[in-house]
């Protein structure tokens, strides 16, 4: 089936990838600012928060700057949030920094202390989907950016995940963590005019000269996915399928395909 979409329509690879190179990304204006913030931040700030609804590109502009990055003057530390822990917080950043972290948390704590100072490149600690992460890793974060004789900021951490976590950082318990927050960005979906461009820029990515979904089509799809690139993505996938069954060249709006799998 790929080799008849490929042929179909003389993709050099299947367009709408969720392994698309950052240097492919396209450029909405969410993104832009995302990926700006967070490159400033890196340089002086404890804490950078990305916030954004789920599949509005926060991994996208992570995964930029991440490539972004000097090797010689950064360590980007990738960590889940999913039910992480505080000991497991410690471990993950000592192991990534090619230390042989100690068994219980206390050790491991103190350990990451001593360590940072000795390092040559600064760790950036990114931590997605931040608001599954449990309530001791989130409150120790405070005291893991807390170098008090240090002017220089020793590690960053980028907060990223969705807006649940700017809910729980309202919290009491949370009040000394926000007010080291002091840079922060919420991703938006794309406008119409973006997801337009978004749709066509993907097609001719993969080899696609000319615009593969006619302007009606994409406003459709625009409507059906809020402007959300993760939706797009599947929404065109599923759309161009459709379109190498049926031997279609154009995508017009009745061919765009807009099924629900949970959908009887």
């Amino acid at each position: 089936m790929v080799k008849s979409v490929l042929d179909q329509f003389g993709f050099s690879r299947l367009p709408f990838s969720k392994n698309l190179s950052p240097k492919e990304a396209f450029p909405t204006s969410s993104y832009t600012e995302a990926l700006a913030r967070l490159q400033y931040g890196i340089g002086s700030e404890d804490f950078v928060l990305l916030t954004g609804p789920v599949g509005v590109g926060k991994s996208v502009a992570l995964l930029a700057l991440i490539h972004s990055l000097d090797p010689n003057a950064y360590s980007p530390i990738y960590i889940r949030g999913n039910n992480l822990g505080e000991g497991e917080l410690y471990k993950t950043i000592l192991a990534s920094l090619d230390r042989d972290p100690p068994r219980y948390t206390q050790p491991a704590r103190s350990m990451f202390f001593s360590v940072l100072p000795e390092l040559s490149r600064k760790p950036i600690a990114i931590i997605d989907d931040a608001q599954e992460m449990k309530d001791a890793a989130l409150l120790s974060l405070k005291s893991l950016a807390n170098f008090s004789s240090d002017s220089q900021t020793r590690i960053t951490f980028i907060l990223s995940g969705q807006p649940e976590i700017r809910a729980r950082l309202k919290l009491a318990q949370y009040h000394a963590l926000k007010q080291r927050i002091r840079l922060f960005y919420h991703m938006k979906p794309m406008s119409l005019e973006e997801t337009c461009g978004y749709v066509d820029h993907h097609t001719k990515a993969a080899g696609c000269p000319t615009p593969l979904f006619s302007d009606t089509a994409k406003a459709d799809i625009h409507r059906h996915a809020d402007g959300i690139p993760r939706v797009v993505n599947t929404i065109c996938y599923r759309s161009i399928i459709n379109a190498t069954v049926k031997k279609l060249k154009l995508i017009d709006s009745a061919d765009v395909f807009l099924e629900d799998p949970t959908e009887a």
